[in-house]
């Protein structure tokens, strides 16, 4: 699922995967959208029932480092499908097209 997902998000404009080089990574994919603020990504998202967090994630002196005010996040687990990562993927390009 998570090489899906990775492989599907790096397709969308806009759309920047944060430590997207790393060699090892668990079930976790920060990931900041352009010049939309994640609040409002993770908002949207919900209205497709898609469940992010949004926020610093405990990390707030990385983004300050980056200079993003917050970053959006999605888990994946045993439990998801490879339907929720398309749905997914296909909230996130709406959310792309509202703010176009």
């Amino acid at each position: 699922l998570m090489r899906k997902a990775m492989k599907k998000l790096k397709t969308l404009p806009g759309l920047e995967i944060m430590g997207e080089g790393a060699a090892e990574r668990g079930g976790v994919i920060s990931f900041t959208l352009a010049d939309i603020h994640p609040h409002d990504v993770a908002q949207l998202l919900d209205k497709d029932g898609i469940a992010v967090r949004a926020g610093h994630h405990c990390a707030m002196p990385l983004h300050e480092k980056y200079g993003i005010p917050a970053s959006s996040r999605a888990s994946l687990y045993l439990y998801n499908t490879d339907k929720e990562v398309d749905q997914l993927v296909a909230s996130i390009e709406k959310v792309i097209k509202l703010f176009s």
